[in-house]
């Protein structure tokens, strides 16, 4: 039986920066979600992020929602962390998602894959930081529903058929976590 926590329905574009125990859901298609925990200190972030670059975006305006880039995603939490004293190098850091959409699956090397470019950015910008990541699921035809224990970094998957991610609906009550797979 799972201890019971506040609990939080990431919505796309959004990160989450926790400094108490919580089980944050969201569900991803071609977005990814990138998780950091210091388990020292039992703080943990999370986003959803749907677009890989903030430089693709409109350059005149600042962006009211920069978690739904990777790159600004990744600052952001980063810099939330720092801000609690946590230090960079000891994060652990897991990256799901990117599915492909179903235009992309339809176009041979297709260029406008945003799945495989999340995952890309993502990989390429933990790098930067001088990241690993511990644990990923990535790309695919499929969706994922993800559970993240932000105080532990644990994380409960659910793959989702095209049926299930057209129902995507939270559900709250925790029994859905029991049919998920634990990854880490």
């Amino acid at each position: 039986m799972m201890k019971e926590y506040p609990r939080i329905f990431l919505q796309t574009g959004d990160c989450f920066l926790a400094v108490q125990p919580t089980l944050v859901t969201t569900v991803l298609g071609s977005c990814v979600a990138i998780t950091m925990t210091s388990r020292e200190r039992g703080v943990g972030a999370i986003c959803h992020a749907f677009l890989p670059d903030s430089k693709e975006s409109k350059k005149d305006q600042r962006d009211p929602q920069p978690c739904r880039f990777v790159n600004t995603a990744i600052e952001n939490m980063l810099q939330g962390m720092t801000k609690l004293g946590v230090s960079i190098p000891d994060l652990q850091v897991k990256l799901f998602g990117g599915a492909s959409g179903i235009a992309a699956q339809r176009v041979e090397g297709s260029t406008y894959n945003v799945g495989r470019r999340n995952v890309e950015a993502a990989r390429r910008i933990l790098g930067n930081w001088g990241l690993s990541i511990s644990t990923e699921d990535v790309a695919g035809s499929q969706g994922r529903k993800l559970h993240f224990l932000s105080n532990t970094g644990e994380i409960w998957m659910k793959r989702l058929t095209g049926q299930a991610m057209r129902g995507l609906v939270s559900n709250s009550n925790g029994s859905e976590i029991s049919k998920a797979r634990k990854l880490a």
